[in-house]
């Protein structure tokens, strides 16, 4: 990662020289006891600290050719002396660059009796002139040792030492240097002689600080007078000559002043002003008209202030202004510990040990930006927290008695206290800021401080500049906490009022986010509710998109920090582990945790430990993954350096301390790539053609999208064959042709799903829209078949071979190829298969991939034996299976693996299909019957299975065996003596035949409980009692309610519990497992199960959703889950899409789910329809209003959700007339009315007939003839009539404290989608694609206006950021 910047230290006053060693320039300077090297191209080289300089450094001297540095600290000057250090550079050549290290030190007596060492200069390599009050000294060295060799006084006080460049016309050989006096507009200019000392005035209109020298272009003398006012005077010199004398004699130098410059900005304060400056005249190559090189002189000013700052000017080319600022040197003198950056400028600000608070601004410059900080104080102790502002110019700063508001003032360039600080104020331990919450508020921003002892947050409202802060509400919250934390500050549009504070109560677990409302009054709630597994915690880090990241530590002492991925609909939220970052060694400790969120909503994460930080980018996993994109050691800056604060800049450059240095990284990583497009790379949208997606789209009914994708990766292959050229667009589709209403996505029961089987719709040309009848018949002489053909898909599974297809994996190229592959097999008249049986089918044929990869032998989840199990195209699927996986004949492995025996419905086909396993597995196992004896016996082939052991020649147990099953197991003794011999082979670990034995005593229950808990195979112990009673059979109930179902239950397993309640065909409970709570689920049906862990995300996945989505018309029954519940499900399959990186399979969810509640909701009103006397009532009345035009839906038509239409008993009298007095229910559920406002932007204006209505602003009247909701933009709550509140998180378990806002998916969710969006379109340009279209379709899908998207750049999008890898 490059180095942008490095802040050093503060330069001590006086110390600033220019040094030039082994053909290099340098900028030197003190801060403190160090000695600072940069090189000229403002790259720090060294920060060198030595025992032998023993108090801070007063003054800096360096000799004019050999680099030779004199250091002055108290009555002692240390020398240092240059030598080359090897650095690597291009072309791998070796360059030498100067180290400084000890050389020798002098003590000078007069300095160790009182006198200060006031100024300090070289003449020549081994002569140094010291000045000490008004007397000069000067110091030779001789055989590696200093001694006093001349004293001779000036006359005054000696402020400023300036030697001129020897072997000058104006010299005559004589060493010059010039001595300056301050307050005194005289610069004396000496010329020291061997047997005498002449000197002369140059006089100047103001006190001159500092002077240096320089060799004109004729080889004469050019001095530089910087005086008090910021002035720089350039004097050029030419000796007084007399032919009469020698050279040696010549004496007398003529001053003429050639031009003078205002050099820095001041204040009005005088607290910034220029005391010192050097001049280092180098030469460049500059490129002439003819393009010709040629070199020219050119100057560089260094001009050091009072305030330790360093200012870098150079000489520009010519008809410009001649200095024009290149470099800023500025930092603390003590080290940094807090770093803090603005959110919504390119200000930081830095506090070091010492107290000082500095705060950086950008500013430009010739050379780009640089930074140039800002000293602040307040009156009545030091700054300890700021916050900074939501506006230009302004933060808020703490000190420990008072909350001020310094606003930054133009006209003095400083930061200045507005007002006396906030009114009533009390003890607090935090303070933030927040905006408002809408253009035309009252207020600009509020200030909340927050007391965590006594839970009380108190909140200022600040207006215009001269308008005065006022306090707006003090609230105490009912809840315990022990950390409170500023939810990560961001600018728009990823700010919410929903996310503003975070709260955490060790004892309970319970992380907490709190928001806040302004209207009618201002108030804080709790918008969120998490509660994660126990931790030890040490450290949270909320982001504004509900990630954190949070620091443990374990029993052992080690720390580790865990990011969590948090959504729900409702105020109790689920989580999702996205990953565990280790420490490297086990005593390594966090210090700081960081958040950045990219301008398109990717989030890199920045870990500081002991000695180096850590900068990740999360990874496309559901269960987490953080790449290492870069670190940052200490141990790169030397051996003794550490780290002492760190954070992202606004812009995401991540900025360090080491000691008293300030380190500003850019993005840019080795190689040249930036963390942007790693970011990206690692987590943004994946191609439309990547596996994942296919195969998303397949599931969600996407089937015209899919057969175009298909046909333009036909297309892609054969141009990128025919041109070999990879810059190829890939295949991409608009937003509105994905976001596209299927056909067939309202198919209704099975009397429409029995019309669908005769008649295909035009979607069933490939993978169909969940469980609508649909078959895969594949004709090309459809007239919907477009450019899609088997011959095409055929053509594309051969060249994905040999074609490389830009953004995926080899082995995402590989499964690309087994679902192409799997869906050309199926294009076939005679073999009609729905999309659940596809989605089988490809999931299976990954499977097959996977074990050729791994070599292993995995089975196919639970998850995907669903898909089959309600596929309605169960032989040809059980055909394909057998012919493209069990080739060679079908065994008990195969089987397993296919899942063959739990999924094939028709008992008679699997009583077939588990005979001929019986026979295979004979065969393959050497013919050992005791191998298949148990699938004969569920079969009821006892006579089959004697026969076998006939055979079994050979066998050590043939005898016996053939002996004992000879016997009549009809009679009761035989079965006991079968009981017997199973319970001896289980204490022998002979666990299958254990289970035969059980299966030829009649005891069908024991054997499927030896399979199920010894053999560990439920397949096994469902298959033996489906062949042995069928799918009614009390045995196989009483398997999946005592043992199936309880492990579901405890291992939170979704997949698990719908399979089993399929497989009894109970598909209300299949509906109820895929979306409610599993353990209420168990407690309704009497299953007793302590879950394992608490009801988290990671037991979801996106496929949950679309099994309940497609189940909904499938099932018989009418159930159908809460509308909450569906929120939350919703949001969680959002989030999960997300962390896969798939956002644009969100923005399908979303859609399709509008829709759905919608359809819902029509249902629901047209079956409460009145009878004909009703309505000839009510076409008296007046006009009913128009619920969902109005905003405002009956909960109560709902009767498909259970409680929600139950009847509710009429209130008393008393009973409503309190009712009419109080405030409106907080719980729009429990009062029967939600308000469609509630939702935000999501629903608000939809009428019943899909077409959005014009949105009512949130304040004005409601139409003529409807109801306006209670309160917008939710319920209101009653104020109290003291002026404090109380804020309260509703513990009672209800499913809605407060008002729900932005369902299903919160505001700031949906602008990190919208954004991830755009990132895809802007990186992945392509014919026919407008990105400016997409985004419009996209803001207008997810209700959000246009200004979220980052205004392009002056060139474009797409050249600020790399195209899809």
């Amino acid at each position: 990662m490059a180095l942008r910047a490095a802040y050093a230290g503060r330069a001590n006053e006086g110390t600033l020289v220019a040094a030039s060693a082994h053909g290099r320039l340098y900028i030197v300077y003190a801060s403190g006891r160090d000695v600072v090297v940069y090189a000229e191209d403002g790259r720090l080289v060294q920060l060198l600290s030595d025992p032998r300089i023993c108090d801070s450094i007063t003054h800096l001297a360096a000799s004019s050719s050999g680099g030779r540095l004199a250091a002055v600290c108290g009555a002692r000057v240390v020398v240092l002396d240059p030598a080359p250090y090897g650095q690597e550079r291009d072309g791998g050549l070796q360059v030498p660059e100067a180290r400084w290290a000890y050389a020798a030190h002098a003590d000078v007596e007069a300095a160790a009796d009182g006198l200060e060492i006031s100024a300090c200069a070289w003449l020549g390599e081994d002569r140094l002139v010291l000045g000490v009050g008004s007397m000069l000294h000067l110091l030779e060295c001789a055989g590696g040792s200093w001694a006093e060799s001349r004293l001779w006084g000036s006359g005054s006080r000696v402020d400023a030492i300036a030697p001129a460049p020897t072997a000058t016309k104006a010299g005559a050989g004589c060493p010059v240097f010039a001595t300056v006096s301050l307050e005194c507009r005289l610069v004396k200019v000496w010329q020291l002689a061997a047997d005498r000392i002449r000197f002369q005035y140059v006089v100047h209109s103001d006190p001159v600080c500092d002077v240096c020298w320089r060799r004109g272009q004729d080889a004469g003398l050019v001095l530089y007078a910087i005086t008090r006012g910021g002035g720089l005077y350039m004097w050029h010199a030419d000796p007084l000559s007399d032919s009469a004398r020698p050279p040696e004699a010549q004496h007398g130098i003529r001053f003429a002043m050639t031009g003078m410059l205002q050099l820095a900005r001041h204040d009005s304060q005088g607290t910034r002003r220029l005391v010192a400056a050097g001049v280092k005249q180098h030469t460049e190559t500059v490129t002439s008209d003819g393009d010709s090189d040629m070199t020219r002189p050119s100057d560089s000013v260094y001009a050091v202030y009072s305030d330790g700052s360093l200012d870098v000017w150079s000489e520009e080319e010519e008809d410009k202004e001649p200095l024009v600022l290149r470099d800023i040197w500025d930092g603390h003198r003590e080290p940094i510990f807090h770093i803090s950056t603005d959110p919504y400028s390119r200000r930081t600000a830095t506090h070091s040990t010492e107290g000082e608070l500095l705060i950086w601004d950008a500013v430009d410059s010739a050379r780009g930006p640089l930074s140039i900080s800002r000293k602040v104080a307040l009156g009545g102790g030091q700054i300890r927290i700021i916050a900074w502002a939501p506006v230009k110019d302004e933060f808020i700063a703490a000190t420990g008695e008072r909350v001020c508001r310094l606003v930054y003032s133009a006209d003095t360039e400083q930061w200045e206290p507005r007002g006396a600080g906030l009114p009533s104020m009390e003890p607090y331990d935090r303070v933030f800021t927040y905006p408002a919450d809408a253009d035309g508020a009252p207020c600009v921003y509020y200030i909340s401080a927050v007391a965590m002892g006594a839970r009380r947050i108190q909140t200022w409202a600040v207006g215009g500049p001269d308008d005065p802060i006022r306090l707006v509400g003090t609230t105490t919250l009912a809840q315990r906490f022990d950390r409170v934390a500023r939810v990560m500050p961001v600018p728009h549009p990823f700010f919410s009022h929903d996310n503003i504070m975070a709260t955490f109560d060790t004892g309970s677990g319970k992380l907490r986010i709190w928001g806040v409302r302004a209207e009618p009054e201002h108030r804080w709630f709790c918008s969120k509710e998490h509660r994660i597994p126990c931790l030890n915690v040490d450290m949270i880090r909320y982001n504004s998109i509900d990630k954190a990241a949070i620091v443990s530590t374990d029993a052992s002492g080690v720390q580790t920090v865990t990011v969590w991925v948090f959504s729900s609909a409702s105020r109790k939220s689920h989580y999702l582990p996205a990953g565990t970052i280790y420490p490297r060694r086990s005593s390594d400790r966090v210090r700081e945790v960081r958040w950045h969120l990219a301008k398109y909503a990717q989030t890199y994460l920045g870990i500081q430990w002991d000695d180096h930080i850590d900068i990740y980018c999360q990874e496309r996993n559901v269960d987490g993954g953080w790449l290492c994109a870069h670190t940052i050691s200490a141990s790169e800056f030397g051996p003794d350096m550490s780290i002492g604060s760190f954070s992202f800049t606004a812009a995401g450059d991540p900025t360090f301390s080491l000691g008293k240095q300030l380190r500003v990284h850019s993005q840019v990583l080795p190689g040249g790539r930036t963390l942007g497009n790693l970011a990206y790379d690692e987590h943004g949208q994946l191609p439309l053609v990547h596996p994942f997606v296919l195969t998303e789209l397949m599931s969600w009914g996407k089937t015209e999208v899919v057969k175009r994708l298909i046909a333009m990766l036909y297309d892609y292959i054969q141009e990128v064959s025919g041109s070999g050229s990879q810059s190829v667009p890939l295949p991409l589709v608009s937003m509105r042709e994905l976001l596209a209403a299927d056909a067939d996505a309202d198919a209704g029961g099975p009397q429409q799903q029995q019309q669908q089987q005769q008649q295909p719709s035009r979607y069933a040309a490939l993978l169909g829209a969940g469980l609508d009848g649909d078959a895969l018949t594949m004709d090309a002489d459809q007239p919907d078949f477009g450019r899609f053909s088997r011959e095409k898909a055929e053509f594309v599974a051969e060249k994905l071979t040999e074609v490389k297809i830009r953004g995926l994996s080899p082995i995402d190229q590989a499964r690309l190829l087994s679902i192409v592959g799997t869906i050309s097999a199926s294009q076939t008249k005679d073999q009609p298969i729905d999309s659940m049986g596809v989605r089988y089918l490809v999931k299976l044929q990954l499977l097959e991939l996977e074990n050729k990869r791994t070599q292993s032998g995995g089975e196919l989840p639970y998850r995907e034996l669903n898909w089959a199990l309600h596929s309605r195209s169960q032989a040809i699927l059980l055909q394909i299976c057998l012919q493209r996986h069990a080739a060679t004949g079908l065994t008990w492995e195969s089987a397993r693996r296919m899942g063959v025996c739990v999924w094939l419905s028709d008992v008679g086909a699997l009583r077939a299909e588990v005979e001929s396993l019986a026979r295979n597995t004979f065969v393959s196992q050497g013919r050992d019957p005791s191998k298949c004896a148990i699938f004969y016996l569920a079969l009821r082939k006892q006579r089959l299975l004697h026969g076998l052991w006939r055979t079994a020649h050979g066998h050590p147990e043939q005898a016996k065996m053939l002996a004992f099953l000879a016997n009549d197991f009809g009679e009761a003794r035989w079965r006991t003596a079968a009981a017997k011999n199973a319970y001896v082979l289980l204490s022998r670990q002979r666990h299958l035949d254990a289970a035969t034995f059980f299966m030829l005593s009649g005891k069908l229950a024991d054997a499927a409980t030896v399979c199920i808990t010894q053999l560990r195979d439920m397949q096994l112990a469902v298959a033996i009692c489906r062949c042995y009673e069928g799918d009614a059979g009390p045995v196989l109930k009483a398997l999946l309610w005592r043992h199936v179902l309880p492990d579901a239950l405890r291992t939170q397993d979704r997949w698990l519990a719908s399979l089993a309640f399929g497989l009894v065909h109970r598909y209300d409970l299949v509906l109820q497992a895929l979306a409610d709570d599993l353990s209420r689920l168990g407690g309704q049906l009497g299953i007793e199960a302590e879950a394992s862990g608490y009801s988290a995300m990671n037991v979801l996945d996106t496929e949950l959703l679309i099994l309940y989505r497609s189940m909904l018309d499938y099932s018989p029954s009418s159930y159908r889950a809460p509308l909450v519940v569906q929120a939350e499900l919703i949001a969680q399959t959002i989030t999960i899409f997300e962390c896969l990186g798939a956002p644009v399979m969100s923005l399908v969810v979303l859609e399709w789910w509008r829709r759905e509640l919608f359809a819902v909701t029509k249902r629901a009103i047209s079956s409460s329809a009145p009878p004909p006397a009703a309505a000839a009532a009510a076409a008296a009345a007046p006009p009913p209003v128009d619920s969902a035009s109005s905003g405002v839906l009956d909960m109560s038509a709902f009767a498909a959700f259970p409680g929600l239409g139950a009847a509710r008993p009429a209130p008393t009298a008393a009973a409503a007339a309190a009712a009419a007095a109080a405030a409106p229910a907080a719980d729009p559920l429990a009062s029967g009315m939600l308000s469609m406002d509630s939702f935000g932007s999501m629903f608000s204006g939809m009428a019943l007939g899909g077409a959005p209505a014009q949105k009512r602003p949130c304040g004005s009247a409601a139409p003529p003839g409807r109801t306006a909701p209670a309160a917008c933009p939710g319920p209101q709550r009653r104020a109290d009539p003291a002026p404090e509140t109380a804020a309260a998180a509703g513990d009672d378990g209800s499913l809605l404290a407060v008002e729900i806002e932005d369902t299903p998916v919160q505001r700031a969710c949906r602008v990190a989608l919208a954004l991830q969006i755009a990132e895809f379109f802007v990186r992945s340009p392509a014919p026919g694609i407008d990105v400016a279209e997409e985004k419009r379709i996209v803001a207008e899908a997810l209700r959000l206006p246009g200004s979220v998207f980052p205004a392009p750049a002056a060139s474009s999008d797409a050249a600020q950021l790399e195209p899809t890898r």
